[in-house]
């Protein structure tokens, strides 16, 4: 099983425009999102949380494995944040992640930014 590891993300590389995502603060993972390693995403939710950020962006471009716990801890994330003052949720989703939303009926309770296999 691999880890799952959280980086901050100070710099702009991504492909929305950069308007659209002042503000939020940058996390990316690499590894399984599963149930082993959804908790790692709720405690850094409710981190930014804590730290008043206004809102996520989620660069799961590394993401190995997407399974049910990993996707309600997307949606639990996604659910937090809109209930501090709107906040917002932004997915950077591999063809893995794409396809598990898909599949999973969930795809469209997210925004999504540009990227592979989406």
């Amino acid at each position: 099983m691999g880890a799952l590891v959280i980086e901050e993300r100070q710099h702009r590389e991504w492909s929305q425009p950069a308007e659209a995502l002042v503000g939020l603060a940058r996390v990316r993972f690499a590894g399984p999102l599963t149930a082993a390693t959804a908790s790692t995403l709720r405690a850094r939710v409710r981190q930014a949380l804590v730290s008043g950020e206004a809102g996520l962006v989620v660069d799961l471009q590394a993401v190995t494995a997407l399974d049910a716990a990993g996707i309600a801890a997307l949606l639990d994330a996604r659910r937090s944040l809109r209930a501090q003052a709107g906040g917002t949720l932004v997915l950077r989703a591999n063809g893995i992640v794409c396809r598990a939303l898909k599949e999973s009926g969930t795809i469209s309770a997210f925004a999504l930014s540009s990227g592979t296999g989406m």
